[in-house]
């Protein structure tokens, strides 16, 4: 029930109008019936005429300028002898003119608006802004901006009394960077400015890989990483608008971007690991360096080391020291070795909380003044973290999400409801605040620009926890964002493009057409899929007739509408994608006509699906340069590459008059007989020795074996290494790309007799090792011969000296078992040089 109720305040919330027409909706408000009216003659008066103060009268002409309003004299107080009428005041408590309007006005500054909190009144007469602080006149401006309405005759505010300060010390947003997009420089700064608008303070970019380090040039190599420079010019902005930049950087798991690079494979808990090993001195040596180098970049006195999500800890190398104690302990032996550094380089310790409550017991063990960052992505009633570390004693802040990881537009029901409802947990429980996450999983192909309607909300739960009535902020926000003309039209954008019905995950897009439909996917449940390509099919034309008719109205960010364009039409391929497998699916049954006449109708759809793709991502392309940076694009653009070259093969299949379309891998999993595959206990075969021979013959024009493995794999051909496979599942599509391999063996083989010889090692807890090898052989004569994985190999849980080789016979090993993988692996393409792909 909460879920629709949420979807039907989408629907509806342009019908109610708030008394003050301000995010985030004030502690106190009187509304007045007087209206001011700009005039070219309106002064600005400051009280002390400070940078800040005059960085704060800047605004206000930025806003006038944007509503074509007159441009604003600011004059210095002491410049100005009198101040009777047509005024704008801003100025600091004890300034004369503060003194006389708060007594004039009634207005009160009480202890709790000290830090952050201002008095803005507005009559006939004038406007004025006084607070204790600088940073309380920056939010009675940014009230004040959002007060205005453009009018036929000018630009006015309507009469009011405002009280206002937070509720919460803490107030922003973490920001993935590192799995995909990477802001320009004035993307970031877009960010920044959005955040103080709403009074949040934290903007905190997640660093993984994506740091110009020093030392490390293959860091974020083809990545456009943060330079030094770049990253103290962010912090010197972002303070003039009161906002804080806290670091976010790993220093335990999801290191997997820099671990899989061979340079650095050393520093893992074992080959293809998600983190470092805790016990190599090395590892701290850079760790210090990389802490150093960030913490420098920033003002803040904060820093986040991450730390979250830190599985891996215990399976390779240090699992002989978690046996001597326990994961708790050798976690927070870590923790504090990392508390040391960054307290080393002046700052105070933040640190995402998860696997704190995984190990209860290392909350005893640490120190509590580290500020815990308690995340939880759920749309749930309620949350029971919140109270665990305040009765713990930590400091620490809610960190709930846009939900723009999973599909290409945010499912905006779980977000509003995951925001609310942690915020109060949090906020009831003595929390410092809240960091609302985003996250750019799978590459970062969800568009970073969607995700301001979801801050906004942040800021508003943040800033005043008491007052989260959906309807009134989804009124205010798309009227202040978008502009009053066309707010509704996008209101019902938002509302169509985060419909449930609507809704799919980036595993569905993607997935091979062939293959069967999940409606299961991970993380929501969803409609099925037939019902959400018909919503989508009837809804998509009406999200372009709603875009068209803003971009006809005056209104603000315009360039917003491209984004939610690209949505819509990726929306509809979607459609057409599905359409089309199905259609196939039933032609292929077809027994009344040719195999030419059918093959023809289906290369025909193939055709048309893959023509609207090739639009479609061009369009892709075109939104992604307009506020990232270039280099993270490839990865996602083989996306549709491969998509691509899906339906091309399937349309040259039937067109040979083979109407086999299962595009599945055939060559099959093997294991150790011993192995327990699916059973998760201690009677497994971690490591195995995997060998096939096989005589090759004469004429061989090309050799190509594909490797896949459960986890780590090394390839040799007669003796010689190949290659090897180390990545394991990832949300990285970096690392994703690298789980299968493709090697040309060409010149390792012989006329004769060859050998094909597999190390596999799997370091999961209770698995077993297992390996599939699939290959083909084409010879001079243009004749194929496959090669895979299947009961012909040959197994051992150990090896002598030259078992890669034909020196050793391996005809008393045992014959390998066969195993069904959990989920569908798309066969290779050797011709065009195309992997297998891991479908989820």
């Amino acid at each position: 029930m909460s879920m629709l109720r949420s979807l039907f305040i989408l629907l509806i919330a342009g019908t109610v109008i708030a008394s003050a027409s301000v995010i985030p909706t004030p502690q106190s408000t009187v509304s007045r019936s007087s209206v001011f009216k700009f005039t070219s003659a309106t002064k600005v008066v400051l009280g002390s005429n400070s940078a800040g103060e005059q960085f704060i009268a800047e605004q206000l002409n930025g806003e006038l300028a944007s509503l074509r309003g007159p441009q604003l004299k600011v004059s210095a107080a002491d410049d100005v002898r009198r101040l009777s009428g047509n005024f704008v005041f801003i100025g600091r408590a004890g300034t004369e003119f503060a003194k006389r309007f708060l007594k004039e006005r009634k207005g009160t500054l009480t202890p709790q608006m000290k830090a952050e909190g201002y008095f803005l009144d507005a009559d006939a007469n004038g406007i004025v802004i006084i607070a204790e602080s600088e940073k309380g006149l920056f939010y009675g401006m940014m009230s004040l901006l959002q007060l205005l309405t453009a009018e036929k005759k000018g630009i006015a505010v309507q009469g009011i009394t405002i009280h206002d300060y937070p509720a919460q010390k803490i107030r922003g947003i973490t920001d993935d960077i590192s799995r995909g997009q990477i802001s320009t420089l004035e993307n970031f700064k877009k960010i920044i400015r959005f955040c103080a608008r709403y009074k949040m303070n934290v903007y905190s970019p997640y660093i993984e890989d994506v740091f110009a380090f020093k030392n490390h040039p293959l860091i974020g190599k083809d990545r456009s990483p943060l330079t030094a420079a770049e990253c103290k010019a962010l912090d010197s902005y972002a303070k003039q608008y009161h906002v804080e930049l806290i670091p976010i950087f790993e220093t335990l798991g999801h290191w997997e971007n820099i671990l899989i690079r061979p340079e650095y494979a050393r520093f893992a808990e074992f080959p293809g690991a998600q983190t470092v090993n805790v016990s190599d001195e090395k590892v701290y040596a850079m760790l210090d360096e990389m802490i150093g180098e960030i913490a420098a970049c920033f003002s803040s006195p904060y820093f986040n080391i991450a730390a979250d999500e830190s599985w891996d800890v215990g399976l390779g190398v240090n699992k002989e020291r978690v046996k001597k104690s326990d994961l708790a302990t050798v976690h927070a032996e870590h923790y504090k070795r990392i508390f040391e550094i960054v307290k080393k380089h002046g700052k105070k310790v933040m640190m995402y909380g998860d696997i704190i409550l995984d190990q209860p017991a290392i909350m005893q063990k640490i120190p509590k003044d580290v500020v815990m960052v308690d995340w939880h992505y759920g749309a749930n009633l309620d949350y029971s973290s919140p109270e665990i570390f305040s009765a713990a004693g930590f400091p620490y802040v809610v960190s709930p999400a846009v939900w723009n990881f999973t599909g290409p537009f945010p499912n905006y029901i779980v977000t509003f409801l995951n925001i609310e409802h942690l915020n109060r947990d949090g906020y009831t429980n003595g929390s410092l605040g809240i960091l609302c996450s985003n996250w750019n999983d799978f590459g970062g192909e969800a568009l970073r620009e969607l995700n301001y309607y979801g801050y906004a909300w942040n800021a508003q739960c943040a800033w005043n926890p008491d007052s989260t009535d959906q309807t009134v902020f989804n009124a205010l926000f798309f009227r202040d964002f978008f502009g009053s003309e066309a707010s509704s039209d996008l209101q019902t954008v938002y509302a169509l493009l985060s419909s449930p019905a609507n809704q799919y995950h980036w595993y569905e897009l993607w997935r091979h057409p062939m293959l069967p439909n999940r409606d299961d996917m991970i993380w929501e449940k969803r409609l099925a899929l037939v019902q959400r390509m018909q919503s989508i099919r009837s809804t998509m034309p009406l999200v372009h007739q709603a875009l068209d008719a803003a971009a006809k109205k005056g209104m603000k960010n315009e360039e917003h509408l491209q984004y939610l364009s690209f949505v819509a039409s990726l929306n509809s391929w979607f459609a057409s994608k599905v359409a089309a497998q199905e259609r196939i699916r039933l032609i292929v049954k077809d027994t009344v006509r040719t195999a030419d006449e059918r093959g023809a109708e289906i290369a025909a759809l193939c055709d048309g699906v893959v023509a609207e793709l090739r639009t479609v991502r061009q369009r892709f392309e075109s939104v992604w340069n307009t506020t990232n940076r270039k280099h993270s694009l490839e990865l996602l653009l083989q996306r549709y590459d491969r998509q691509i070259s899906y339906w091309n093969e399937l349309a040259a299949r039937v067109q040979s008059g083979d109407m086999n379309v299962d595009p599945s891998l055939q060559s099959q999993w093997i294991h150790h007989p011993q192995a327990r595959p699916g059973v998760k206990d201690s009677l497994q075969v971690p490591k195995a020795y995997f060998r096939k021979e096989f005589s090759a013959g004469k004429g061989i024009r090309s050799a190509k074996l594909q490797l896949l493995a459960d986890t780590y794999a090394q390839l040799w051909v007669n003796g010689t290494m190949v290659g090897s496979v180390e990545a394991r599942r990832s949300l990285s599509l970096t690392v994703e790309n690298q789980r299968a391999k493709i090697f040309d063996i060409t010149s390792y083989l012989t006329d004769t007799l060859n050998v094909i010889a597999v190390e596999v090692q799997n370091f999961q807890q209770n698995a077993s090792a297992s390996v599939n090898i699939a290959g083909e052989i084409v010879s001079t004569d243009g004749s194929l011969r496959t090669i895979g994985t299947d009961t012909t190999w040959r197994v051992s849980d150990a090896a002598p000296a030259g078992w890669n080789s034909l020196r050793v016979a391996a005809g008393s090993w045992p014959v390998a078992a066969v195993r069904k993988y959990p989920t569908p692996i798309v066969a290779p393409n050797f011709a065009t040089g195309r992997t297998s792909w891991y479908e989820r």
